[in-house]
């Protein structure tokens, strides 16, 4: 097994892309198998292939990995897993850091966009080709999702998802409310210019965005001092927007398709465990993320191509020395790392 450290990667990086184009990574975050291959068939057959395709978990559960190695076989394309043992609670954000820095460790160029899904979100056959395209213009992208019924989810076509086509018979309606939603977000996004809507709004889904690297290192990623179900997305949102990072649209353009499952969210927002955390209002440079993370195992990550393991690399759980400044912006990332 090797280690992620950064000089490593800075090698990595420097040797894959000198005069490449800017690629799109996908990492899909889930801490079960369910759902999970539909959402992998359907990263495959993307008409632009994804840079990398890694599966973050919230836990080490030995079935997922096996899962994603059966799919490196079954769909023909290399994919990986970033696991580590659970922390006897839901660190979901803290998992999407794990994600990003097994996607870091493989091989990234700064421009570059990493497209998040949740592992039961299944996109349809043109969204990494919409994110590639509009992310020339945007930091962040914004995205949403069609709410398979359980019907729907029940019925869920394989072969149409292959051809391109929906995994179900959408309904009118469903269609409707995205572009509804399209709208509303993209009003929101001028209102933003003359200071006159929430800081956080439009509002980040972190079931579909996706963000270039730059800016998710230059935010740290996401606040794992967020635990439980919510809020770290409108969290995230919220400090790119404060930080300066364009922002755009892809609600209407991007349809990505959310598989039925008993829910484990609250049933209000208020009620979510981080409403207290997000009412803060902290600085849009977080203290605990992809630098200095909470405390976890080394994350592993595990590269399968053709149904084997070809690569294993144990991530770092960097830290940094923390320096009072006068400014008030937050220090430096040091080269420490644990």
């Amino acid at each position: 097994m090797r280690r992620g450290g950064s000089a490593a990667i800075s090698e990595r990086v420097c040797s894959t892309y000198h005069g490449a184009v800017h690629r799109v990574h996908v990492i899909l975050t889930t801490h079960t198998t369910r759902h999970l291959r539909r959402s992998l068939l359907g990263v495959a057959v993307q008409g632009v292939k994804p840079g990398h395709i890694v599966v973050s978990c919230d836990n080490d559960d030995p079935a997922i990995a096996q899962l994603v190695c059966a799919c490196s076989a079954e769909f023909s394309v290399p994919m990986s897993i970033v696991q580590r043992p659970n922390m006897g609670g839901c660190r979901v954000g803290q998992a999407r850091n794990n994600g990003f820095k097994g996607v870091r460790a493989l091989g990234v160029h700064p421009d570059d966009r990493v497209l998040f899904f949740d592992g039961d979100i299944c996109p349809a056959v043109d969204v990494v080709e919409v994110h590639r395209r509009r992310g020339s213009a945007a930091d962040l992208l914004i995205g949403f999702r069609i709410e398979l019924s359980e019907p729907q989810t029940e019925a869920f076509d394989e072969d149409a998802v292959r051809r391109g086509r929906a995994p179900a018979v959408i309904e009118p309606g469903q269609f409707e409310a995205l572009v509804q939603r399209d709208a509303r977000y993209r009003r929101q996004l001028w209102l933003r210019k003359l200071h006159m809507t929430k800081p956080h709004k439009p509002k980040l889904l972190s079931a579909h965005f996706s963000v270039c690297v730059r800016a998710m290192e230059r935010v740290n990623g996401f606040d794992e001092e967020f635990t439980g179900w919510g809020q770290e997305d409108d969290d995230l949102g919220r400090r790119l927007h404060s930080s300066g990072a364009s922002c755009g649209v892809v609600i209407r353009e991007a349809v990505a398709y959310h598989q039925w499952h008993p829910t484990r969210a609250p049933g209000d927002w208020k009620d979510s465990a981080g409403v207290d955390r997000f009412h803060r209002n902290l600085h849009w440079h977080c203290e605990r993320g992809i630098i200095h993370p909470l405390e976890q195992p080394r994350p592993v990550l595990q590269r399968f191509e053709s149904g084997r393991e070809v690569e294993r690399i144990e991530l770092e759980n960097p830290q940094r020395e923390r320096v009072q400044r006068e400014d008030g912006e937050p220090s430096q990332p040091a080269a420490n790392a644990t």
